[in-house]
């Protein structure tokens, strides 16, 4: 369990320290924009989306839907930060694969 604790930690560290990059080095409005005129952009878009619905069905799975809303709301706002920081709670709160994968003790 420390090898995904300590994994999921650098993943929620990687991804703030890039989204506060991308924060103070560009512009959100235009380049977001930019990047939807590009088929690429939008297929960026949509596997990053899938992703956080496969991740929000895992958190629903552990959770239930009550406590899952809030980091649906997180995913949709916060991307693959609010995903690895739900992962890394998880992991911290397990003491075996299977606890933090379902949730079960």
């Amino acid at each position: 369990m420390r090898t995904i604790r300590t994994f999921t930690g650098l993943l929620a560290a990687a991804m703030a320290a890039t989204i506060i990059y991308g924060f103070v080095a560009g512009n959100f409005g235009d380049e977001g924009s930019a990047i939807l005129d590009l088929a690429w952009g939008r297929v960026t878009l949509i596997d990053l989306y899938i992703g956080l619905a496969l991740v929000g069905g895992w958190i629903v799975i552990r959770d239930g839907w009550r406590r899952a809303i809030p980091w649906f709301a997180g995913l949709i706002v916060l991307g693959s930060f609010a995903a690895a920081v739900y992962a890394y709670l998880a992991a911290r709160g397990a003491d075996s694969v299977s606890e933090f994968l379902t949730g079960s003790r």
